[in-house]
């Protein structure tokens, strides 16, 4: 198998590294609304199983690395193709870096499980239960970003569906206003889309190799 072949694939397996993480993260039960008081956020993260939060927290960062391959696949595919719009790959994996980098440096509700055994305070707790909230949002402009560039470039392919191209370009869209309401149970639907849109992106990639 080639390397491209593995990061097309890779594609497919940082969804299924996500979702295993955020259930292993949601053992003892689900997150409560950002509106809810400061007790219901304490009694969340004491509710987490340590081990399974642990798991859960380092298979999530270990999923960059394969959002990475991914990213990379992506990059050679567009590369490798003739256009007058080339600035856009630089764009897909500028976004897709910045996204990385987000990530990798929160860990709110990390550090507050690391705490949570030293009298942690209520409003500490909050705090951090709302920045890692925060920052994930956050990311879903810069994967929005990322797919707006990637949707422009499906569009001016000859090797991938048009519907790809214009899927891409609603999600972005989704992304992107999705932030505005981040608050908001609804507003984790574009990112689970986004989940999807990896999935179909990579099996396009392993089929074009």
């Amino acid at each position: 198998m080639s390397l491209k072949k593995i990061g097309a694939l890779a594609g497919i397996a940082f969804p299924i590294l996500q979702m295993t993480a955020q259930g292993l993260i949601q053992v003892g039960g689900m997150e409560p609304a950002f509106a809810d008081g400061t007790d219901s956020i304490l009694a969340f993260f004491q509710n987490r199983d340590p081990s399974l939060f642990t798991i859960g927290e380092y298979l999530s960062v270990l999923s960059l690395v394969v959002f990475l391959w991914f990213l990379g696949a992506l990059w050679q595919e567009f590369n490798s193709e003739e256009g007058e719009n080339r600035w856009l790959v630089a764009i897909v994996l500028g976004s897709g870096l910045v996204t990385t980098s987000a990530i990798s440096g929160a860990g709110g509700w990390a550090l507050a499980m690391f705490r949570i055994n030293e009298n942690l305070d209520p409003q500490i707790a909050r705090m951090l239960f709302d920045q890692g909230n925060l920052n994930f949002a956050n990311t879903w402009v810069s994967y929005g970003s990322m797919v707006l560039a990637a949707g422009l470039l499906f569009n001016q392919s000859k090797n991938f569906p048009k519907w790809l191209g214009w899927s891409s370009l609603a999600l972005a869209i989704g992304l992107f206003t999705a932030r505005f309401f981040w608050t908001s149970q609804i507003a984790f639907a574009p990112y689970v889309l986004f989940w999807v849109w990896m999935i179909v992106v990579g099996i396009n990639l392993y089929r074009r190799e």
